[in-house]
């Protein structure tokens, strides 16, 4: 942890600044990213393994909505805990075990019936798996700047629809000989990157020797630099940055619905798709798989242009983005039966959209709170974030089962509307720095 670590000597020649500064960023994106692709592989794998786990353990939606809402309870509470934890910590050492103990809790997970027993180790992993982005975002907030941002985190972002894609097409063929190997196998690949984590990563710039990014780059912060040394002195920026800030409680409130379409959609589709619209599971990991790389599409196109046309505001693509996705989640409800590739057409344009609004919720938390708690204050809308998602495990879970698909839709449908509008009261919203 940092507490416990000295700082290396200052570098002095800007040669070997300039030198330093290129390796480590190019290596941190690409460890980050890499890692952050395998935490969602152990995350969202429970998707592909819910039909078969009805069929095979007996679990109704409502019994399987509880597992999957577990996850979303400890990841809330941990997201926001851990990101405060990240900011005061070694990303290397947080980033690396997280990982770890995520696939030990899926290796264990692989082998066990007991419904309450997979409740408590799905909960496990929720928090496990609540320490990958907390790091991240404090690894990339010191190592660019936050005129990069947008582009940045536009690149990190997609690593967990390359994570998600890669687990929704090889899980449908790992299921084929039991759901259980859709967590077996992820747990030893968890291992294998958490040991990769630990050997690539490295601290923030200063406690390696380098200068701050912004005075690497030479840009100016609206916020007054205020060293975080002292208990005080981060409860009083917490409070003042994070807690009070009305453009991060919108933000939040408007990711707290998001992430109940989001996991709507991850959570339901493929039981959804093979039950009412004659998808096959194996095809349905296809229609998940495109809803995640297409949304890396969504992710770069509205990074790149909340940079450039909003000049680094985020709330107005976060809005148009939720309210347009309410549109093609209608159509995801009425597309006609056995209408495999308009399915995928449909999924594949709500994965751009939902997709591209989550990247900018934690840009727009990191630039409001200010580099020094941009994991807290990602952490923060990430807690609301994953409120959203308990709710809609177990909402969407139990609409279905008690009312049918049709009010399940209706409110996914709902939740981007009430997105949309807690997004666009940031519409106006400018980030703490000089753009």
């Amino acid at each position: 942890m940092e507490v416990l670590e000295k700082e290396a000597p200052p570098v002095t020649t800007k040669s070997e600044i300039d030198a330093t500064y290129k390796y480590w960023r190019t290596r941190i994106l690409y460890t980050s990213f890499i890692g952050y692709a395998v935490y969602y592989v152990c995350r969202v794998n429970i998707s592909m393994a819910l039909p078969g786990m009805e069929a095979d353990l007996g679990f109704n939606k409502i019994q399987l909505g509880l597992v999957v809402s577990a996850l979303q309870i400890t990841y809330a509470l941990g997201k926001f805990l851990n990101g405060i934890l990240s900011d005061r910590s070694n990303p290397k050492y947080f980033m690396a075990i997280g990982l770890f103990m995520s696939g030990i809790a899926n290796l264990i997970f692989g082998v066990t019936t007991s419904l309450w027993i997979l409740v408590l180790l799905w909960g496990l992993n929720g928090w496990f798996q609540s320490m990958g982005f907390p790091a991240g975002a404090r690894s990339l907030s010191h190592w660019y700047s936050p005129k990069e941002y947008g582009k940045i985190w536009g690149i990190f972002g997609t690593s967990h629809q390359l994570g998600a894609a890669i687990i929704y097409i090889s899980g449908g063929y790992l299921i084929l000989s039991g759901w259980q190997n859709a967590f077996i196998a992820p747990s030893f690949l968890a291992i294998l990157t958490s040991v990769f984590l630990f050997i690539r990563l490295t601290n923030i710039p200063e406690k390696i020797g380098l200068p701050p990014v912004e005075e690497y780059k030479g840009e100016k912060s609206r916020l007054i630099p205020e060293k975080l040394t002292g208990s005080k002195a981060v409860k009083n920026q917490l409070l003042a940055r994070v807690i009070k800030n009305k453009f991060i409680w919108f933000t939040a409130m408007g990711n707290l619905f998001l992430y109940i379409v989001r996991y709507g959609i991850m959570t339901w589709a493929p039981t959804f798709v093979s039950a009412t619209k004659g998808v096959t599971i194996t095809e349905s990991g296809w229609v998940l798989a495109a809803y995640e790389v297409i949304g890396i599409l969504g992710i770069l196109f509205s990074g790149y242009l909340s940079d450039r046309t909003f000049k680094a505001r985020r709330g107005p693509i976060m809005a148009i983005f939720m309210f347009l996705l309410s549109f093609f989640v209608f159509l995801f409800l009425i597309v006609p039966y056995g209408s495999t590739w308009l399915i995928l057409i449909i999924i594949s344009v709500c994965g751009f959209l939902a997709s591209g609004a989550l990247m900018l919720v934690s840009v727009a938390a990191a630039t409001f709170a200010g580099k020094e708690l941009a994991a807290s204050g990602a952490g923060f809308t990430g807690f609301w974030g994953y409120i959203g998602a308990t709710l809609s495990g177990v909402g969407i879970g139990w609409a279905a089962e008690t009312y049918g698909w049709e009010w399940a839709f209706a409110l996914i449908i709902a939740s981007c509307l009430l997105s949309a509008a807690f997004f666009a009261l940031t519409w106006n919203a400018k980030p703490k720095i000089e753009i």
